[in-house]
């Protein structure tokens, strides 16, 4: 089967949410034989030098950064068309005009399906499209993100403004794109619900999570953490730090958690590990019991050599992959509501849940103070995770669907 994979990032290296989805995707639907052509909007320039690592996994590797300009004139004409800020932003004449030549190729041309890697690519997979099946991987609802970031108190003015413009488009535009697709699919039963309430097709709608990576051997040698610590206990946050959601939820711990628990635990180290942060959250790294690490080249050591994860999300859809990842290397977690609304009820024994400042302060010290009891708590967790989130199963069920959107019929 011949696909075109359709991107507004590029998937490499595989850390943060969604690289790691798209790039396990790629690697499955490669090692099953079908052709991939790829086409990546970024807007990272750096991420431009792993483009190269990608070239295995595909026929043709197209890549474009969108540049802070693009960016502006982007929004400017999604404000005035009344188009989400998150769809307008992503608009790009050189790509369309790549793609329009593109179909003409022979390649184009024995196209079986289009994989549209979150709705912000759904206009570019259908506009010049000659009648080839989408496949719309939303991964996340959009419209449960930006609801909960409007209504946020904390967060800056800005951003709320622009989830509370988006927020009402995004309703619209989830339901649209789901209704032209031959089939939608989303990581969590909570993101196909928001759709269903939307007014979105059921029989459209498809859950495919995320799967776990089993861990590989035991703890390295030396901790990441060994300069700042040494034997004090640690708190880790991984995730992509230069995320909205991610930033908010470790400045709200820097100030509303951690000093509680630095008054019962003063020797206890926390660590934001991973991504760009941007200075609102640098701000915060003093090197001793604050650390703000940025980018690393792999957040398992990190994990591995922490004594509890922590996943302070107070805006939050899809599933957490921090959360998985530190349950699948038995690392107990203590999580906000938010972050743990994609597991099951019964997954979540595994999870130490805290709803507020307090209470969360409270069970991080709980958990620092009597190892042992968090440690069986994420030892349920962790055979919950691996039993269900399996990279393979999820890209079977991908592969499952892209074949009957290739068997289905063409419009006339």
């Amino acid at each position: 089967m011949n696909i075109l994979v359709l991107t507004p990032l590029i998937p490499y290296p595989p850390h943060d949410g969604d690289k790691l989805r798209l790039y396990h995707f790629l690697t499955y639907l490669k090692k099953r034989g079908h052709t991939i052509d790829l086409f990546c909007l970024t807007r990272v320039e750096s991420d431009l030098h792993y483009a190269e690592d990608l070239r295995p996994l595909c026929r043709t590797l197209y890549t474009e950064h969108l540049t802070h300009w693009d960016l502006f004139f982007n929004l400017i004409g999604g404000l005035l068309i009344g188009q989400s800020l998150n769809v307008s932003s992503h608009f790009s004449p050189k790509m369309r005009e790549v793609l329009r030549a593109y179909w003409r190729t022979a390649e184009g041309q024995k196209i079986d399906a289009v994989l549209a890697h979150r709705l912000r690519m759904a206009p570019a997979a259908f506009e010049g499209n000659p009648g080839k099946p989408v496949v719309l991987e939303m991964t996340d609802s959009l419209t449960a993100y930006a609801g909960q970031l409007k209504g946020t108190s904390g967060a800056r003015f800005s951003r709320r403004a622009a989830a509370g413009w988006d927020y009402w488009f995004l309703k619209r535009e989830e339901v649209e794109w789901t209704e032209k697709a031959f089939r939608t699919t989303v990581i969590s039963e909570p993101d196909a619900q928001v759709l269903r309430e939307e007014g979105a097709p059921q029989d459209k709608i498809t859950v495919i999570p995320n799967g776990v990576e089993p861990q590989r051997g035991g703890k390295a040698r030396r901790s990441p953490y060994a300069k700042a610590s040494g034997d004090k206990p640690i708190v880790c946050f991984a995730g992509n730090m230069g995320y909205t959601a991610n930033e908010d939820g470790a400045i709200w711990f820097l100030k509303e958690v951690w000093p509680k628990v630095k008054r019962e635990m003063p020797q206890a180290v926390f660590a934001a590990v991973g991504g760009r942060p941007r200075k609102a959250l640098r701000r915060f790294h003093n090197g001793q019991d604050a650390l703000v690490t940025g980018w690393v080249p792999q957040i398992e050591p990190y994990l591995t050599h922490a004594d509890l994860s922590v996943a302070p999300l107070r805006v939050a859809a899809g599933m957490q992959n921090k959360v998985a990842q530190a349950l699948a290397l038995g690392v107990p977690v203590v999580a906000a509501p938010a972050a743990v609304a994609w597991m099951p009820l019964k997954g979540r024994d595994g999870v130490i849940v805290a709803e507020n400042g307090d209470r969360f302060a409270q069970e991080v010290i709980q958990a620092l103070r009597r190892p042992a009891a968090a440690k069986a708590a994420a030892r349920k967790g962790r055979r919950f995770i691996l039993r269900n989130y399996r990279w393979n199963e999820s890209g079977r069920k991908l592969e499952d669907i892209l074949k009957k959107a290739a068997k289905s019929p063409r419009p006339q």
